[in-house]
């Protein structure tokens, strides 16, 4: 069996009450939303004013959410940052775009530039710790979060890390939220809508006694078939010594638009058919990141021990037992990923 992986920690930032686990039993929800903002804390709670004042607002959130989540799990400096963000700070990618256009290249403010890569999420986090480990960003559309997760198994299981602070960080703007609606991508139904994402873990190969959950295994395919698919997930289950009658539940990225969501359930059909099935983005919405909310939403249920009755597919009204999570993403139906996930 592979070496496990701990998830310590791990606090979010999204359309649900911002910092808590306050979904898990009272969500927030959004019918009728086309759109919805992330619910932000005081951020003056937890960064001084001055050091906010330089940051947009999505780096104000990886900040507040690596601070926290370090302090959760009574950490100091992680041995490496990891993260994973679809169009990293968007929001100032376009204003400085806006203001050559508007000021015709002439007087720029420099800010919105530099802060307009994508990498300068994990910078950012790394410059706010005065940490100088391992540092980099994973820019690949909607499964960016599992890459940046597969990099921190590998360096965890090659033994060069102890710790890795991981996270998944996408904002949402007008200007992209009508390029999508025009080439019919986030096309949803009252209960889907686009959301934002911002999600920080500390992953270690040890547990204490406020560990979420263990990370068992993950696997990262392109452009699989249903048969590749199914390989993948026997191999997948039989490398962690188990099988799919252990898995109690399996979370998928249902959106409500049919393009996605029907490579979900055809999936399920086939491979997972007597599995239960859990849902996440009609509480947290849809982005480029919203499979680190899936991770976040399996380890608070394996935390727990159940998950609640408004997960649940089958629209069942009682919370399900449970012990092992298997998490199906996709993005576009052209990147699979299948990670398994087990209580400790």
């Amino acid at each position: 069996m592979p070496i496990p992986i701990y998830i310590r920690s791990a606090r979010q930032i999204s359309a649900q009450t911002p910092l808590t686990d306050d979904w898990f039993d009272s969500p927030i929800l959004h019918r009728d939303a086309t759109a919805v903002r992330s619910l932000d804390p005081n951020f003056s709670e937890h960064i001084p004013p001055l050091v906010a004042r330089r940051l947009c607002t999505l780096l104000r959130r990886a900040v507040v959410l690596s601070r926290l989540t370090l302090r959760e799990a009574d950490l100091e400096l992680p041995d490496a940052i990891i993260s994973g963000t679809g169009l990293g700070c968007i929001q100032n990618t376009e204003r400085f775009l806006h203001a050559i256009r508007q000021e015709g290249e002439q007087c720029l403010q420099p800010t919105a530039f530099m802060q307009s890569t994508h990498n300068i999420i994990s910078s950012t986090i790394a410059i706010d710790l005065k940490c100088h480990a391992y540092n980099t960003t994973y820019v690949h559309r909607g499964t960016s979060f599992e890459n940046a997760l597969l990099d921190t198994l590998l360096r965890l299981r090659s033994g060069s890390i102890r710790n890795a602070l991981v996270g998944g960080f996408d904002e949402l703007t007008d200007d992209y939220l009508q390029f999508f609606r025009r080439t019919g991508r986030w096309q949803f139904t009252p209960d889907g809508f686009a959301g934002e994402a911002a999600v920080s873990f500390l992953l270690d190969g040890q547990q204490d006694a406020h560990t979420l959950c263990r990370l068992d295994d993950l696997r990262l395919l392109y452009r699989p078939t249903l048969d590749t698919l199914r390989d993948a997930l026997h191999d997948l289950l039989t490398a962690n010594a188990c099988s799919l009658d252990d898995i109690d539940a399996v979370l998928i990225g249902l959106n409500t638009n049919p393009d996605n969501d029907t490579v979900y359930l055809d999936a399920a059909a086939q491979l997972y058919p007597a599995t239960p099935l859990i849902r996440y983005k009609h509480l947290f919405g849809e982005s480029f990141s919203a499979s680190a909310l899936a991770h976040y939403v399996a380890a608070t249920c394996l935390r727990r021990g159940h998950i609640p009755s408004h997960l649940r597919l089958d629209s069942a009204a009682a919370s399900l037992p449970v012990r092992r999570i298997l998490i199906h993403n996709h993005s576009m139906n052209k990147t699979h990923t299948l990670t398994l996930l087990s209580a400790c």
